[in-house]
């Protein structure tokens, strides 16, 4: 029986820069040879969505010029182009897509199949969809940036790292350290101060997951060791303090390689080891929201994502 594929795709999206967000229908293009053609089972939503919807304002948006926002989903493929070698049709998969690109708050969506991963088999498909974007950042930071071996576990045994997250909470702490910390140190005093109660001065790695406020990086600027390495995703204002040390300071980005084409094949290969992962049991969900996808649902999950005390909020919609 041959495979029925839509014409058309019915995302949320926007037509007018001045405009909400609404339901809209857009036509569905050609496959290209490595495309695939994704029924979305699921997306979530992280602070990056609501923060392109403020940057798009100022684009050129119309009738025929629509902005679909979202990144994550999880879904079944249900049409392949000429050239796929990875995926078959009926596959279930996740993805991060392209930042410049229709995204994923839609019914159906195109991706090129080498920034696609296997979902997890033991993950639903709404908890799936909350993995791509905050895996992939973690991935690249430590491994790519950090150069830290997920597989040398001796070279790694006598180093200190921080990780800094938005949110202070018992249940927080309990997580983190059900997923293997040694100690979680509160954000909200100086981290110094922290530190001190577990006997460390000094830091060989920080990697900041939220905005590299200044008067958090003047504390990381001077908590790092010479020759250590801070990853980041905004640019501080005064690198003076890392000077003296010959520290490293990097900038992560998930959309890099998909956008310049610089070995965009490596998100296949790391949504598939983090599959991996999720399914030994090593990696746990840690979606906190799950609810039916629908216009008012969406808007609500972007606006509690703005607010401060809920920036690591993962939304799961099916």
């Amino acid at each position: 029986m041959a495979q029925v594929t839509p014409t058309s795709i019915k995302p949320i999206g926007l037509k007018d820069p001045k405009g909400v967000l609404s339901l809209i229908q857009v036509l569905l293009k050609q496959l290209g040879p490595k495309d695939l053609l994704v029924r979305i089972e699921a997306v979530s939503v992280n602070p990056v969505d609501y923060k392109k919807l403020q940057s798009v304002r100022a684009q050129t948006i119309s009738q025929d010029n629509p902005v679909v926002l979202g990144f994550d989903a999880s879904g079944v493929v249900a049409k392949i182009g000429s050239d796929c070698k990875l995926f078959n049709v009926g596959d279930l998969v996740v993805y991060l897509g392209e930042y410049s690109k229709h995204g994923t708050n839609a019914n159906y969506q195109i991706v090129d199949e080498i920034l696609v991963g296997k979902k997890p088999k033991k993950l639903s498909h709404a908890k799936a969809a909350a993995i791509p974007l905050v895996s992939l950042t973690a991935y690249e930071g430590i491994v790519e940036e950090m150069r830290i071996s997920p597989t040398e576990k001796q070279n790694n045994q006598n180093k200190t790292k921080c990780d800094r997250y938005s949110i202070y909470r018992l249940e927080s702490v309990d997580f983190c350290k059900k997923m293997g910390a040694d100690f979680v140190i509160n954000h909200q005093i100086p981290l110094v101060e922290d530190l001190k109660k577990i006997n460390i001065t000094s830091l060989d790695y920080i990697f900041n997951c939220v905005e590299m406020k200044p008067s958090y990086f003047e504390q990381f600027t001077s908590l790092i060791k010479p020759f250590g390495h801070i990853v980041g995703f905004d640019e501080p204002l005064n690198l003076q303090g890392l000077f003296i040390k010959r520290a490293k300071l990097s900038i992560e980005c998930i959309f890099t390689h998909s956008m310049f084409g610089e070995q965009p094949e490596k998100q296949n290969q790391i949504l598939n080891k983090i599959s991996e992962l999720y399914d030994k049991g090593i990696f746990i969900s840690a979606v906190q929201t799950q609810k039916q996808f629908s216009l008012k649902n969406l808007v609500d999950a972007h606006n509690l994502s703005k607010s401060e005390q809920k920036k690591t909020s993962c939304f799961g919609f099916f």
